[in-house]
């Protein structure tokens, strides 16, 4: 008996393995619950030693005037599967004052496969800070 297992837990293997593959670009949309608008959202995400490396880029729109923040991003998958992404650092913006940088999101994703589709979905929220309240959202992004 304990020779099958350890048979189907090595057969099986390659098959988890690749169904945590989250390299690569993913677009799509991140929704505001506070203001309920959707927001045009990109992650590319990159592993090398076993580590992830990752960057968030999104737009936002305040009068009519496009804003965009790129970001490094902490990413690491949970014992449950979950794909958990937090703010590290803002590298760049255009934001339209100085950025708050006691802000921090976290992002916890479920990933789908999908035929040859691959997507990224789930929740977000963003810390309390002194200026901001915070906020919660859904994201949905699929591979490019």
């Amino acid at each position: 008996m304990k020779s099958i297992t350890i048979i189907i837990i090595v057969l099986c293997s390659p098959i988890f393995i690749f169904c945590q593959d989250i390299t690569g670009l993913w677009k799509g949309t991140m929704y505001n619950d506070s203001t309920k608008l959707s927001l045009e959202y990109e992650i590319v995400i990159s592993k090398e030693k076993g580590k992830y490396t990752a960057y968030s880029h999104t737009w936002y729109v305040i009068d009519d005037k496009k804003y965009y923040g790129i970001k490094k991003i902490n990413v690491r998958v949970a014992k449950d599967g979950k794909i958990v992404m937090q703010d590290a650092k803002l590298i760049e913006d255009n934001y339209p004052g100085p950025a708050n940088k006691n802000v921090i999101q976290l992002n916890v994703l479920d990933l789908a496969n999908i035929g040859n589709e691959a997507s990224l979905e789930g929740e977000f929220v963003t810390n309390r800070s002194k200026g901001y309240r915070a906020l919660t959202g859904h994201i949905s992004i699929k591979r490019v």
